[in-house]
């Protein structure tokens, strides 16, 4: 009688690191025609706002999440080596 056993994938280790979100209206970038590519009066006229914010021992794919998911404008991650705090 054969028998079958179902082995489950092991899931890809994902990088893990430290990371800073910053509204990308405080990135200060001017496009070619002078005008700023982010508006900081429409960043700070949410109620969701922040100035900095970190998230420590994280993974990469959890973090682009969070900032594509969890504030309606822009933001920048500063992606660092796990363990750094760069926040202190």
């Amino acid at each position: 009688m054969a028998t079958s056993s179902i082995i489950e994938p092991i899931p890809p280790r994902l990088p893990a690191c430290d990371v800073v979100f910053e509204p990308s209206a405080h990135d200060n970038a001017i496009r070619p025609d002078g005008r700023r590519w982010f508006d900081l009066d429409e960043a700070t006229d949410h109620s969701e706002y922040f100035t900095v914010l970190d998230r420590l021992d994280t993974h990469v794919r959890d973090a682009v999440l969070q900032a594509e998911t969890a504030w309606s404008f822009p933001v920048t991650v500063c992606l660092y080596d796990a363990g750094t705090r760069p926040l202190g």
